[in-house]
This record gives C-alpha cells, sequence and structure tokens, in this order.
C-alpha cells in the first residue's frame, strides 16, 4: 500500500486527466426516449412491426389536428392557409406524405366515366353552395370518416408520414423534423384563431426528450445542494464537505461519459443515473472522510510521518467495509443487466461501473489529497445551537492547536436527538415486529392488485400540450395507437377471393360498430367498395337498372380486363398515381397537385353503357346517391351478371386493374396481391384497453376468416405490450 500511495501526486493528476477525458465526451451524449427501440430485436412484436414496415411502408406517423374556435374548417380562409401549411410542411427533410383535407383526392362517377379529383377544388372560394357540395363530399365515403373532418366540421386532421424506421422515431433527424412541423404550424395558426394539437410516436419521444432535459436542469443542481448540506451539518468544515462530493461528481462523469463511446444513448432511465450515483456513491467518500476525522480528533497535531501512517491505517480499516457496502449496491445495480429490456439493462451496465468508480475513487483519490494536504490542524467544530458544558458550563471548544480537546466530545443536539430516535425504535422490540407483520401482510394481499401498465400519455400531466392533443385526437379522430392486420395467400392474387375480402369488410364493421375503444378502421376493402359504388354509379339497389332522368340499362359486369377498362388494347386507363403511401393514407394522394386537375376515366360495362341523358343525369345527382347498394364487396353472382364465385374474383380482379396506382400501404402488389392490410386505429391510452381490441380482433379473425388464408397482427400497441410483459420479466429476474 506505501508502495501504491509514494506518489499521491500521481494518483490525483491521473484520475483527473481520465475525468477530463471522459468530460469531453459528454458533448455526445445522445438521448432518444423512443419505445421501440426498449424491445430486444428478436422479440416477435419487433420483429413483425419491422416486416409490416418493409412489406407496406412505414408506420412513423404525426397526427396533427386543427380545431376553428369559431367556424367550420371549410371556410374559405383556413382552406387556404391548410394549403399553404401543407406545402411547407411536405417541403422538411423525412416528410413522406401529407395526407390532409387539401391533400386527398376523391372518387367519383360523372359523364359516363370514373373521375378521381382533389376532395378540394383548386379554385375553392368558400361559398354556400361550395361549402355544402365540399361537406357532401366528405360525408359520402365511410373512409373519410373520423379521418378527415370531425363529425361537428370544427376540427380537421392532417396525417404526416416520416421517411423513418419505427426504430429511428426518436433519433435528432426526426426530433428536427418534428420541431419544424411544430414551428410550421404555430407561425400559420396560433393567430389565426385555430387551435391545432400535434401527437405521434416522434412528437412523444422528443416531448419526453425535452422534459428529461428539464429534468436535469433542475434534479441535478439540486441533489448536490441536498448532499452539500447533508454533508455542511455533519461536518461543518469545508475540505469534509467538498472532498465526497468532488468524488461522486468524478464518479458520474465517467458513467455518462463512458455512454457515447460505446454507441449508447440515455433513455428516461439512464437520464437519473446523475442523481441516483450523486446520491447513493457519497456515502463511500463520506466514510473515508468521516474516518479521518475521527482519527485526527483522538490526538493532537500529527507531524509527516506520522500523518502518513494515518491515513494509510484509515485505508486498512475502512477499506472493507466500504468494499462491502460497494458491493451490495453493485449487486443491485448489476441485477438489471439481465433484464432483455434495452434501457433497463442499460442503466445497469453504467450504474454498476458508476459505483465501483465511486468506490475506487473513494480508497485511492481522497487519501491521495489526505497526503498531498499533510497533517492541516483540524479547525474547530462549530456546533449549530452552541450547547453548554454540562459541567463547567462553559462552550464546548478545543484545544490551542485549533483541534477538539481531546479529553471528550462537544455535545451536539441534532445528533442526541437522532440518537434518542433511533433507541426508541430499538428498545420497542414488539411493537416493531408487531407493524413489520402487519406490512408485509398488507403487501401481501395489495401486490396481486398492482396493475401493469405502460401509459405514455400518463408522463404528464393533464393539461400539458401532450396530454391535452392525445385526448383530443382520442375524443374527435380515431385515435393515436394503431394495428396492423395483413391478410396473406400463399397464391398470387388469393387474398382477392369474395369470401376472404367479405371477411376483411366484416371485420372492420364489427369493430368500429360494436367495439368502443376502436376509432377508426382504414383497409383494403374501402378502396374496392368505393370503386365498386362508382363503377355501377347508375345501378339501384337490387342491381337493375335505375335511372336518373335518362333512359334505363341493364347492368352487367366485364367479360375481360380490357372491356372494363374501355381500352382495346387492355392498357389500365385509370389510377392512382402517387409518389408516396401513408400508413393511414387513402392510397391515392397525388404528389403532384398543380392546377388540381382530375383524370377521368371512360366507363365500360354496367353503368358506364347508359346514354349520354342518363350520365348527365348522373352528372348531377348527390355524391352520396351514386352506386346506391353497391358500395359493398361483389358477393351475389347474381347481381353481377356472374354464375359463381371465380366470375366475382375476375370483377374484383378488374377493379384492381382500376386500383393499379400506388396502393401500396394496402396491397404488396398492385394487380394480384398475396398480402392486404387493415389499420385499426385505437382511442386507448394503456395496455389493459389495447389488449381488449386484440383479444376482439384474434376472436373474430378465429371465427369468420377462411382457413386458406394467414392472418397476422402486428404494429407499435403490440410492441408496448411486449415491453410491458418484458418489464414485468425484468423485475423478477433483477
Amino acid at each position: 500500500m506505501e508502495r501504491f500511495f509514494s506518489r499521491p501526486r500521481l494518483i490525483i493528476g491521473v484520475v483527473l486527466g481520465i475525468t477530463f477525458f471522459f468530460a469531453v465526451q459528454l458533448a455526445r451524449v445522445g438521448i432518444d426516449n423512443n419505445n421501440f427501440r426498449f424491445i430486444p430485436k428478436n422479440d416477435p412484436a419487433r420483429v413483425t412491426a419491422e416486416w409490416i414496415d418493409g412489406k407496406f411502408g412505414s408506420q412513423v406517423t404525426i397526427l396533427v389536428a386543427f380545431e376553428q374556435k369559431y367556424g367550420s374548417v371549410f371556410e374559405r380562409d383556413f382552406i387556404e392557409r391548410l394549403s399553404v401549411w401543407d406545402e411547407r410542411v411536405s417541403a422538411i427533410p423525412l416528410v413522406e406524405a401529407v395526407v390532409s383535407l387539401v391533400t386527398t383526392e376523391y372518387i367519383t362517377g360523372t359523364g359516363g366515366a370514373i373521375v378521381v379529383e382533389p376532395l378540394v377544388s383548386g379554385d375553392f372560394s368558400g361559398t354556400g353552395p361550395e361549402i355544402e357540395a365540399l361537406r357532401a363530399r366528405v360525408r359520402s365515403w365511410d373512409l373519410y370518416d373520423r379521418m378527415l373532418v370531425s363529425d361537428d366540421d370544427c376540427a380537421t386532421q392532417a396525417v404526416i408520414t416520416l421517411d423513418v424506421r419505427a426504430d429511428e422515431a426518436g433519433n435528432p433527424e426526426t426530433l428536427a423534423a418534428f420541431r419544424e412541423i411544430r414551428g410550421a404550424t404555430r407561425e400559420l395558426f396560433d393567430a389565426a384563431g385555430t387551435e391545432f394539437y400535434i401527437t405521434g410516436l416522434p412528437v412523444f419521444s422528443a416531448v419526453i426528450n425535452e422534459a428529461v432535459l428539464q429534468d436535469l436542469m433542475v434534479l441535478v443542481p439540486l441533489v448536490v445542494i441536498v448532499v452539500l448540506l447533508i454533508l455542511f451539518f455533519s461536518f461543518r468544515r469545508a475540505f469534509a464537505v467538498i472532498v465526497p462530493m468532488l468524488t461522486v461528481l468524478i464518479a458520474t462523469v465517467w458513467s455518462v461519459g463512458a455512454m457515447p463511446l460505446f454507441g449508447i444513448k440515455m433513455s428516461i432511465l439512464t437520464t437519473i443515473l446523475p442523481v441516483i450515483l450523486v446520491a447513493v456513491g457519497s456515502a463511500y467518500g463520506i466514510h473515508v472522510v468521516s474516518h479521518y476525522i475521527d482519527e485526527r480528533e483522538k490526538g493532537g497535531l500529527p507531524d509527516a510521518e506520522e500523518h502518513r501512517q494515518l491515513v494509510f491505517a484509515l485505508v486498512r480499516r475502512v477499506g472493507k467495509p466500504v468494499f462491502l457496502a460497494a458491493l451490495t449496491t453493485f449487486a443491485g445495480f448489476i441485477s438489471f443487466c439481465f433484464t432483455s429490456v434495452v434501457p433497463i439493462r442499460e442503466f445497469g451496465f453504467f450504474s454498476s461501473f458508476g459505483v465501483l468508480v465511486a468506490f475506487a475513487v473513494s480508497i485511492t483519490f481522497i487519501p491521495a489529497l489526505f497526503l498531498v494536504r499533510g497533517p492541516v490542524p483540524l479547525k474547530r467544530k462549530r456546533l449549530l445551537f452552541n450547547p453548554v458544558d454540562t459541567v463547567g458550563g462553559e462552550a464546548a471548544g478545543g484545544d490551542a492547536a485549533g483541534g477538539d480537546a481531546a479529553g471528550g466530545e462537544a455535545a451536539d443536539p441534532l445528533s442526541d436527538a437522532i440518537t434518542t430516535s433511533f433507541l426508541g425504535i430499538v428498545r420497542g422490540k414488539r411493537k416493531v415486529l408487531f407493524f413489520t407483520a402487519l406490512l408485509c401482510s398488507a403487501s401481501a394481499f395489495l401486490i396481486p392488485r398492482i396493475v401493469v401498465d405502460n401509459v405514455l400519455v400518463e408522463y404528464f400531466h393533464a393539461d400539458s400540450n401532450i396530454a391535452r392533443s392525445d385526448e383530443f385526437i382520442r375524443r374527435q379522430f380515431g385515435g393515436s395507437k394503431t394495428v396492423s392486420l395483413v391478410v396473406e395467400s400463399d397464391e398470387p392474387g388469393g387474398v382477392l377471393d369474395p369470401s376472404v375480402l367479405l371477411a376483411m369488410d366484416g371485420l372492420s364493421d364489427y369493430l368500429e360498430t360494436r367495439v368502443k375503444e376502436v376509432g377508426k378502421v382504414t383497409s383494403f376493402t374501402h378502396l374496392l367498395k368505393r370503386i365498386n359504388q362508382v363503377y355501377n354509379a347508375e345501378s339501384g339497389p337490387s342491381g337493375e337498372s335505375q335511372s336518373f332522368g335518362g333512359d334505363s340499362v341493364p347492368v352487367s359486369a366485364p367479360d375481360s380486363d380490357a372491356d372494363l377498362q374501355g381500352n382495346p388494347e387492355g392498357e389500365p386507363a385509370f389510377g392512382f398515381v402517387s409518389e408516396e403511401a401513408t400508413s393511414f393514407g387513402f392510397g391515392f394522394v397525388e404528389a403532384d397537385r398543380s392546377g388540381f386537375g382530375s383524370d377521368d376515366v371512360e366507363l365500360s360495362g354496367g353503368a358506364a353503357d347508359a346514354g349520354t341523358g342518363a350520365a348527365d343525369a348522373a352528372a348531377s345527382t348527390p355524391d352520396a346517391d351514386i352506386g346506391l347498394g353497391y358500395y359493398e364487396i361483389p358477393a351475389d353472382p347474381a347481381k353481377y351478371g356472374q354464375v359463381d364465385e371465380a366470375g366475382l374474383k375476375r370483377v374484383i380482379g378488374n377493379y384492381m386493374m382500376l386500383l393499379s396506382g400506388d396502393i401500396g400501404a394496402f396491397a404488396d402488389d398492385p394487380l394480384e396481391p398475396k398480402a392486404v392490410r387493415m389499420n385499426v386505429q385505437m382511442r386507448t391510452t394503456g395496455q389493459i384497453d389495447t389488449d381488449r381490441v386484440l383479444a376482439s380482433i384474434r376472436g373474430y379473425i378465429a371465427d369468420r376468416f377462411p382457413k386458406s388464408v394467414r392472418v397476422t397482427v402486428g404494429g407499435f400497441a403490440l410492441v408496448e405490450g411486449a415491453l410491458n410483459n418484458l418489464v414485468v420479466q425484468s423485475q423478477l429476474v433483477s
């Protein structure tokens, strides 16, 4: 030991040099509170979510709702402002697509043609008839319900899809994109009488990051002040206050500074590491300093050699108990390293490292400081209440050299009060045992009642912006939590079988009407039903001809793809051309909307065979009336001029050619998909409510879906559920 401490200045220099190195790394420490990355990469819920993302596109979205305080969202000023906002947001890096009232396309039939055009025309002036026509359009397709406009017309929602993976939702680039979106929204709508609400996975990550940084700015200084005050009231000597705090700050810098060296970002757990280490790690330095003071107070002022031997004896005496104290704390923290929950494991690694550093610095750095400082006289310990000596009536004092009297210790009312309190507890052994048994019994009764859940929105006060935004979108629209269902077949086009599509459509209707936690369902079947409705725009509900002021015509299904398209070469004359797709999107958001032009496709067969008079009359018919009775999945062969389900499948296949544009958010192939997708938005907050929805979905699938297809349920809601289970498992393991 004497050899180790023979060069104390070198020990101090090495410790400070390493501390400086880690302090430089602090600038590289990042924060990422994206729950998705908390799950191991091989977890089934995460694997499924990533597989769905890879097949159908990103599920990382930001939801922005706008509420008109004194009017409706159909007013011209609001529409114009929303158009400007859409252009600015679309230009932000990482923004893949924006689905809003002014970017959504509308499918209808007029003049013997299928028309896809902007829902809001470029020359919209906000007159009464125009507003009523726009309102009728929005209400004519249930895909828009609780997606675009609220029931009272006072709020609208925009869905922004980001071109990032789910595990990148908390990256600095993603959060920078969110802040740009928030900034543009504030600039355009804050002073316009419009309230806006923003939520989504990146939003939660950004807000938690901001809150954590703010908390650190408060908690770290606060815990330092508290520990300093405790040290001051305990020792009332400057070096006894500074030295323990200095060592624990060194341990904190080492622990946090080591994180970027291993590519680890701080999370909501590891951000409390500085506070934990200051509170826990200071104990080891206090032990060393306290014993040093006790040894010095036993005698007078030692010479240099006596002081050296005193320090060496001190290290031998306190080394073992301090080591055991550190070992028990280390064992507690290291237990977190055996969990599969990533942030808990990271917290375990670096907190354990911090404890070891605090111990090592306490038994090396502090003694080295004592050796360099030398046998400096101890100043008289100042008492809080200046008590009077019980014998002579004089205040307790020290010797002439500045040390305390060797013959005894000064009275300390604070210490006496603490001692008396604990002695009272020790003397009441039966009471202690009784209350311990009572608490254990109560715990055994109450532990099974613990609710295990992870409600992100409850991390914040109910009146915070993020909590208000999430509540508003849950109340007025579909909600911010999503589950994706992927229906797969082994054969190309196998999912187009009417029995499969009817099962999907039935599930959609069941969830929206019977499961209260579900706010909105968007599905591949919505697109097919709309095309079926528009294609049969002049047909009555019974499948017979219906007159809109012109000649009656029989309804017939096309015999070939070429007939359906009205194109003798069989080339698709209609599609949804898009450069982007979104998991919340409607599958036909065009990237270029200049001029608000429309694409017309000549109808062939069925309603398309009607005369000009019928077509003109149909054009003047309200959109809500088009194809009355045909907003459905074709299921009756006779109604569609077929003899069996194989014929219906051919009709549906022809509809796919009409949908041959970018429907990648709903199908893995535009013509003969092997997999199609349904998105379920939920108004739930916690996992318990979400699990009820999942149970309903799985029950319906087991009872109603054909055995010829496979249905995979995934999405971030399941990832959150997996995180809940892993947290419980990690607690048991720890």
